[in-house]
């Protein structure tokens, strides 16, 4: 089973939840540690043989490849073998689309500003859900709508997907869609894996990139008249803490509460 990582959404959340999810680089000790709970995740524990190579596939030590990940925004892909308990950590090359992304996730800054802000129009879309059920713009009008977007290797988007279950089955007035770029295949293997009962729009780049989002995982609300009464990076919703329940249903009220009769116009 092969994936890819990207480093700038993963090891920063994991390691100082609350910051953004390109948070600083840790210590080492810390970084060892949040990858160690990353190959958790993945059922890749101490009873496994692991192997750490370079981009080129040369073997290279567990610290040199901490070193390429966190002091040089590298990212890397997991290929593992449970029936041998063998895995295989290869840096990717850049330019690679998991190094783009990653460099797309350097700036905190750059992932905020990029994002819709209050009173815009979401964009005109038009993809099929996991259902085969056609999904656009229009579909989000008339309630409000919390969206998340996030992809399957995300170990941050993982981590708060019961917080998101939970909440959509305590506030049904509000509906939950999640967006990803993930193909529909993956996202098929998401939903199954971490239970999600909420629609899946797979295959979502372009929509993805018109709305400004290149860090994860990220929370829109869409007000009933199409459009965005808020926008931002999870760790960002109750900075210093991670995701809750409370957290996130104070968040989105906010956000309905602060909304007036009337936006300004929307590009």
């Amino acid at each position: 089973m092969k994936w890819a990582f990207v480093q700038g959404c993963i090891f920063g959340t994991w390691l100082a939840l609350g910051t953004t999810a390109i948070a600083a680089v840790p210590a080492q000790g810390k970084a060892f540690s949040g990858l160690d709970k990353l190959l958790n995740m993945e059922g890749i524990d101490g009873s496994y043989a692991i192997t750490y190579r370079d981009a080129e596939g040369k073997a290279i030590t567990r610290a040199a490849f901490i070193t390429a990940v966190f002091d040089h925004h590298g990212t890397f892909s997991l290929d593992h073998d449970p029936a041998k308990h063998t895995a295989d950590l290869r840096l990717n090359r850049a330019g690679s689309q998991a190094a783009r992304l990653a460099k797309a996730a350097a700036s905190s800054a750059h992932a905020r500003a990029a994002m819709l802000k209050p009173g815009q129009a979401w964009p005109a879309f038009r993809l099929t859900n996991l259902q085969g059920r056609m999904v656009d713009a229009a579909s989000l009008r008339g309630h409000t709508t919390l969206i998340n977007f996030y992809f399957s290797q995300c170990a941050p988007c993982i981590q708060e997907t019961p917080v998101l279950t939970a909440y959509a089955h305590a506030h049904t007035k509000v509906s939950v869609l999640a967006i990803t770029f993930d193909d529909a295949k993956t996202t098929r293997d998401y939903v199954a894996k971490h239970h999600l009962d909420w629609p899946v729009l797979p295959d979502a780049m372009p929509l993805i990139e018109s709305v400004g989002v290149s860090a994860y995982p990220a929370m829109a609300v869409v007000g009933p008249d199409g459009r965005v009464l808020r926008m931002a990076l999870s760790s960002d919703i109750d900075p210093g803490h991670a995701l809750t329940v409370a957290a996130l249903s104070s968040w989105v009220a906010g956000a309905r509460a602060s909304a007036s009769g009337k936006h300004p116009a929307g590009r």
